[in-house]
């Protein structure tokens, strides 16, 4: 769900990331839901379900589609509660019957949107993994440049032992690297084709459901795997994973505005913001940022967490919990990381005053 007030442009990109944002948006999910009926499509071909002729007819349809026309689509939502009816009516639309049954058959709503949405996590984890891999590369360096300077260890927000930068950097760095390391068992989870048909038992077209799901794994770039349309661990996962980077982005921006707080002086910035009332404040907004979008994501899973009860067979309302919490806690989570390497960067020192 778009915040207006925050997407307005108003509060700057404090707490947008139009990166990740395009790749939720309407035209490049389109472009993937239609990349599952190609490989749909191809797959029903490739174990003679339908003659290639009428496989070939059915892919220059699909691919004369524009996936930028969305007013059909979100007709079809106003509708159906889901866009998928409408873009395989629109498929078929002008075809023989032949051709008309090459596409989707066999396949069901969920089918498309969960694996659309696997393309989507895959495309939004690689981006973020290169932002952390950025953020990793910025904490060696202040290692070390400032990590042998002494600082006060705090426990509590109390003065605890003397240490050195380095105590404090490493704690920064550790679960940061950790997180890089969970993406590959993460993409498992989440990264899997879903082919379940009409109520998950696979089995169109007889005797073929798992060959064409397999295939359609491949063509797709996902992992295969059995039927999973109603056990949502997969993007609950994804979204436990988004609340422990935006956490840890969080923590480093909480102790960054403690560390940068008159009188304790441990940290120096360049380039903080200003208050429109006390011309001598430095104001660490790239930190409180952080710590903003990371409380808002924490709030986010909470709530998809519930799209784990899916009732039966299929659900329409947890399963649009999804829709609604991961491009949110998708896109906070980016921003947190961008702003993070603005703010590693902008480090000038680090140590007691």
């Amino acid at each position: 769900m778009t915040n207006a007030l925050t997407a307005s442009g108003l509060f700057g990109g404090q707490f947008s990331d139009p990166t990740l944002a395009a790749e939720f948006s309407a035209t490049a999910f389109a472009r993937r839901m239609l990349a599952f009926e190609t490989a749909w499509t191809r797959a029903l071909a490739g174990v003679g379900a339908v003659p290639e002729d009428e496989a070939a007819a059915a892919l220059a349809a699909i691919a004369a589609f524009d996936p930028g026309a969305v007013a059909v689509l979100a007709q079809g939502s106003d509708r159906d509660g889901l866009p998928v009816p409408a873009l395989v009516k629109a498929l078929r639309q002008g075809l023989d019957a032949g051709p008309a049954k090459a596409i989707h058959s066999g396949a069901t709503s969920q089918d498309v949107i969960d694996s659309a949405m696997a393309l989507t996590l895959i495309a939004v984890t690689e981006a973020l993994d290169a932002r952390l891999a950025t953020a990793l590369t910025q904490l060696d360096d202040l290692a070390a440049r400032f990590g042998p300077a002494p600082m006060m260890a705090r426990t509590r927000m109390q003065a605890a032992l003397p240490a050195t930068v380095a105590l404090r950097l490493d704690a920064w760095r550790r679960p940061l690297a950790d997180h890089r390391a969970r993406l590959v068992p993460l993409r498992a989870e989440f990264g899997r084709v879903q082919v379940g048909g009409a109520v998950g038992r696979r089995d169109l077209p007889e005797g073929q459901g798992t060959a064409v799901a397999e295939e359609v794994a491949r063509l797709l770039g996902l992992a295969p795997a059995p039927v999973w349309h109603n056990d949502r661990s997969g993007p609950v996962a994804m979204g436990h994973w988004l609340t422990l980077v935006a956490g840890t982005a969080g923590k480093i921006g909480q102790d960054v505005a403690l560390m940068a707080q008159q009188g304790v002086d441990e940290l120096r910035l360049s380039g903080a913001g200003g208050s429109s009332a006390m011309p001598h404040k430095q104001n660490p907004v790239l930190a409180e940022a952080m710590i903003a979008l990371a409380r808002f994501v924490a709030a986010q899973q909470g709530l998809l967490a519930q799209a784990m009860v899916h009732e039966q067979e299929r659900s329409g309302a947890a399963w649009a919990l999804e829709w609604l919490t991961l491009p949110a806690m998708a896109e906070a989570t980016g921003a947190a990381l961008c702003h993070l390497t603005r703010l590693l960067g902008s480090i000038e020192g680090m140590g007691a005053a």
